[in-house]
Order: C-alpha cells, then sequence, then structure tokens
C-alpha cells in the first residue's frame, strides 16, 4: 500500500529529535576499566555480524562472507578467529549472525569447522518480503523457481528480525545489554575494549 501511494519510506529530520541520554565517548574513556569489569561488560555483550548478503554480484550463489580473501581462509573463518581469540585473550563474548534465507545453511555449513560458535542462539534470520515487479507494482511471479519470488529486506530488518523471532528477549533475559553489529565482511571493524 505505501509503494502504491508513493510513499518513499524516510522519515523527516523535523519530526525527529536527537537523544539527549547517550554517554559522550570522552568521558567513557576517561574512567578506567578494570580485567574484572571488562569481564563482566563482556559477558553482556554480544557482537552481530550481519551475514545475509549473496555474492551474487561476484558470480557467487552463497553467502558473500563464503569468499575466500587470503590464501584458503573466507571472512567467516577470520571472523571465528577473530572471536576465539578476543575469548581467550579478553574474555567471554557472545557471537551470531544475522543471516537470510538465503545464507543461513551455507553459514552454518561453514561454522562446523569452529562448533563453540554454533552454539544455542547462534543465529537469528531476516524475514522475507515479496519481491515487486517494476511496472505493476505487484508481486513479482517466478513460476520456474518460486524461491526467487523473495528477497532479504537487507540491515535495517535487524531490529525487526530480532524482536519478530523472540531473540531480543531472550537475549535480554540471558543478561545481554550491548550489542556490537559489523558487516561479515569488514573485518576491520571488532569490538573494542
Amino acid at each position: 500500500e505505501q509503494l502504491v501511494r508513493g510513499d518513499d519510506g524516510m522519515i523527516s529530520e523535523k519530526i525527529i529529535s536527537p537523544a539527549s541520554d547517550v554517554p559522550v565517548m570522552a568521558e567513557m574513556k576517561s574512567a578506567p576499566v578494570s580485567d574484572e569489569r571488562a569481564k563482566q561488560l563482556l559477558d553482556q555483550t554480544v557482537v552481530l555480524k550481519l551475514n545475509g548478503g549473496l555474492g551474487t554480484g561476484m558470480g557467487l550463489e552463497k553467502a558473500k562472507s563464503l569468499l575466500q580473501v587470503k590464501e584458503t581462509d573466507t571472512f567467516i573463518d577470520f571472523i571465528a578467529q577473530q572471536i576465539i581469540s578476543f575469548r581467550k585473550n579478553k574474555g567471554n563474548v557472545r557471537s551470531m549472525f544475522m543471516n537470510s534465507f538465503s545464507t543461513s545453511a551455507d553459514t552454518k555449513e561453514a561454522l562446523k569447522a569452529n562448533p563453540d560458535l554454533l552454539q544455542e542462539g547462534w543465529e537469528v534470520v531476516q524475514n522475507k518480503v515479496p519481491k515487486i515487479d517494476a511496472k505493476t507494482l505487484q508481486p513479482a511471479k517466478w513460476p520456474a523457481n518460486p524461491a526467487k519470488e523473495w528477497c532479504p529486506p537487507g540491515h535495517g530488518d535487524l531490529y525487526p528480525a530480532l524482536a519478530g523471532t523472540g531473540m531480543l528477549d531472550k537475549l535480554l533475559k540471558e543478561g545481554v545489554k550491548y550489542m556490537f553489529v559489523s558487516n561479515s565482511d569488514n573485518l576491520g571493524a571488532t569490538l573494542d575494549l
């Protein structure tokens, strides 16, 4: 309905106001964090990798994070190494992936080499939205392959997917207060203490 009405989904700056209770980074950095406090904070933290994209633009038919980036190591391999190293050297931090219906099985298979990363709650799967025919503005039909009638909505689906699957409630119930979110193909984005 919104698409047919011409609604672009944009939220005007005129109707939003800035958050007033966000901590100031300079103030946070000034207080040293003990190793014990860091471990407590890590117990309340999850590292979530956005991993819903296929590498179709690169000729792939699987998760882009399974692309080899150095010798035989993939993005997933490096993420696993980062998390395992972090746990060994800093403290226990949870990890999870936001996959799409197209990347979930591939990712699970790749992570079998690191079973510690496949614990309960290792993933949240994005919702599905129908592809839209640009001419008719109706859901696209592909009788030869109905799976191609759907697409994942993208990174913006993080919060609806967490809430809709019950994962947000589960994480909160387990004491998680903090979430570090980055793309699975951005190996430079890591949790910093």
